[in-house]
Parts: structure tokens; sequence; C-alpha cells
């Protein structure tokens, strides 16, 4: 491992990068890399990339931060590529977190008509930087940590040549939960997840050799962080992300945000700001950061990137293009599922059976995303108004029309 890597990160300027420096740091089966961390706000990015050189320093094998404002210069050369850029940042969030509640609808930045405008802000410029990647670093392989998802994936996958993998922590969160009420370790524990990004199940979850789902089932309110109600958890015989609140408690979950003054953007661009002014101060690891929760640098996008370029052969729950590996969904969806990772791509495992209510929900939470995509992609109107017909959130036709008068703007 003598060959020296690059890394570039695409969002470089994010008050959380120094902690995929940090984590990066910690890491010896891994040759030299160099981080290059790529944004557009110069005064930003050399302050947030300070902080992660300051970090950089821990490392036991060579690991150098730079930055770049030029992207394209940014990109060149790299070996791998990290997406995580905010189009429109917290105060586009905010948006999408707010406007749907005039229509009755919660907000959420990923889920629903506020996940859907996400989308359509954020494909056209990664599709803009996909073309850079490929003129630039064909071979590079990205990982997608940006919401929402399986969107931008499938827009990528669709409409460039760009080799992309999409990551999350948010199986990874479920199966911790599922060992720590157990008493299991956490590597010692398989966990058989079925469906998409923010949108899927664990069901099976298999310690020394046995499934203990139906031991689970039965002390549900012994999970941490259970999302939804243990009746519904039950008759589906297993554990949701925790975006399935939005599903089965769409009610619930809009009764507490419709009064509610300020929404999650809002509080995070407070905590960006303080967090900036502590970097600015000298200190590349203010406590306050942690209010992020960057979980995922650690638990999934440095583990796999370092699986790939070591070859190692490993499984994580990874999103890809389903192809032919859950014979029940399109072949063009992108799937989240268990995928052996190797230093010549991304082999998905024979996936879990899934009842037939499942199968109908994920099938369609991936066609209107389908659909949303390639309308975005080709200013479709048609093709809009019928994703948004299928949103799970969007009941009628004069909803749907009424959100597409507000947020499509081709």
């Amino acid at each position: 491992m003598s060959e020296k890597r690059k890394l570039a990160v695409l969002g470089g300027s994010s008050i959380a990068s120094p902690l995929l420096v940090e984590e990066m740091a910690k890491r010896t089966d891994r040759t030299a890399f160099e981080i290059c961390l790529i944004g557009r706000t110069r005064d930003k990015l050399e302050k947030v990339a300070a902080a992660g050189a300051a970090l950089a320093k821990a490392a036991q094998v060579p690991l150098e931060v730079t930055f770049e404002t030029d992207a394209r210069k940014g990109l060149e050369g790299a070996d791998y590529i990290l997406n995580q850029i905010r189009v429109g940042g917290y105060k586009a969030r905010a948006y999408d977190e707010r406007f749907p509640k005039q229509f009755g609808i919660l907000g959420e930045e990923t889920y629903g008509p506020g996940g859907m405008s996400n989308a359509l802000r954020t494909i056209p410029v990664v599709l803009d930087y996909c073309r850079m990647v490929e003129e630039v670093a064909p071979q590079a392989l990205m990982l997608n940590l940006t919401n929402p998802n399986s969107y931008i994936q499938y827009a990528a996958s669709r409409y460039s040549k760009v080799n992309i993998v999409g990551v999350c922590d948010s199986p990874i969160g479920i199966a911790e939960n599922i060992a720590a009420m157990l008493g299991a370790p956490l590597e010692e524990l398989w966990v058989q997840y079925v469906g998409m990004h923010h949108f899927g199940w664990v069901v099976k979850a298999i310690w020394n050799g046995r499934d203990m789902m139906p031991e689970i089932l039965s002390q549900l309110d012994k999970v941490p962080g259970l999302p939804v109600d243990v009746e519904i958890a039950q008759a589906m015989g297993g554990i949701p992300t925790s975006y399935f609140k939005y599903y089965y408690h769409a009610n619930r979950v809009f009764d507490k945000q419709k009064d509610q003054e300020h929404v999650r953007a809002e509080q995070l661009m407070e905590l960006e700001a303080q967090v900036m002014s502590i970097y600015e101060a000298g200190n590349s690891k203010p406590e306050s950061l942690n209010q992020r929760g960057a979980h995922w640098y650690g638990a999934i996008v440095v583990p796999v990137m370092l699986a790939h370029a070591n070859n190692a052969n490993q499984v994580f729950i990874l999103n890809i293009v389903n192809g032919t590996a859950i014979p029940w969904m399109p072949a063009h969806a992108i799937v989240e599922t268990p995928t052996l990772v190797t230093g010549h791509g991304f082999v998905p495992l024979e996936p879990a059976e899934a009842p037939l209510d499942l199968q109908a929900m994920v099938r369609l939470n991936a066609t209107f995303e389908m659909l949303w995509s390639e309308a975005v992609v080709e200013k479709d109107y048609s093709k809009a108004l019928r994703a948004m017909m299928l949103n799970h959130l969007v009941h009628d036709l004069d909803t749907a029309k009424a959100i597409l008068k507000e947020i499509w703007k081709f």
C-alpha cells in the first residue's frame, strides 16, 4: 500500500468535514492519502481545511489536507470522490422543511414534497459535477452522501458514466440499537435490510446462527428509538428506519410541526455559525460539533472507501443499482441492500424475503423517485405530475398541482 491516493470532497466546506479527516487519521490500514476539500467560499473553506489539517497531524500514515475553490482542479486525478454538497445551503433546507405545511403536509428534506424539492434543486448541480468527473477523473469511485440520496444516485447512474455508490448510516443505526437490546457485540450481528434509502426495514437479525427477530419483536418496547408504534412493527415483522414515522404517523408529525416556530435547518444554521467562530479561533474540534451528529464518516463512508481501496471483501448495506439483485424491484431502481465490497466493484448479496405489502410500498417509492428524477433532468412536467401523485404524502390531484405550482420552476 505505497501508492498515494486522492479523495476529493465536494461540499468540502461543511463544518463536519474535519470529522472525516479525523476518521481517516485513525486508520492505519491504508496508503497515504490526500483529502482535497472543494468548496465555493474561500474564507469558510480555508478555516474548515485548517481544522482538518490540525486533526490530520495525529495520523500514523501520511494524510494531507488541501483545499480548492476550482472544482475541476480539485477533482482532477481523484481516486475517490465524496459528494456531500448541499445546494442552497441550510436556507434552502429550511424552505423544504417549511413549504409543505401550507398544503397540510409535513416538511422534511428527504421525504415527501420537501424531498422532491430538494432533488429538483440538487440533481442538475450534481450532474454538472458528474460531467467534470467524466473528464478529469473518469476512473474515480464516487460515494454519494448528498440527500435525497437515491434520487441523486438514480440521476447520476442514468444520465452519466460516473461510477457511483450511495452510503448512509441509517441501517447501521438500527443494527446498533438491536445489538444494544440483545447485549450482543455489533460485529457479531448480521442484519438483513430490505428496501431503499431512508425507506427500508431490518427483517432479520442473526446472532450466533439464530434469527433473533422473533425475540426482538416480542420485546419491541426495549428497542431504543423505535420510530413507529409497536403494533405495526410487529405486524410487518421487522424494524423500520426512523423515516417511517413520516409514513405511518404523518398526522402526528404534522400536528407537532404545524405550530413550531423554527425548523431543524434553522437550528443547524445557528450551530454552523458557532462552529465556524470556534474554527476561526483555532480549535479544530469544537464540542458543539457533536450536536451535528456526523456519525456517517466513521460508520460507513471511510469503511466503505477503504474496503474498496484495500480489496477487503467486506459486506456493507449500500445503495446500488438493482439490476437483478431484488427480483421484485425495477432493474434501474436504486436499492439499499447488503453488498460485498471488493476492489473491483460491488456485489449485492441474496436479499431476504419480504411480504407483499412491503414490496408494494418500496416499489411505489422507487417508481415516483425515478419518475421525478427523470422529470427534473428532462424538464418534463407530465412526469413531474405523475411522480407527485405517487408520493406517499400527496393524496389528490389538486394538492399535487398546487405543490408543483409552488416548486416547479422550469
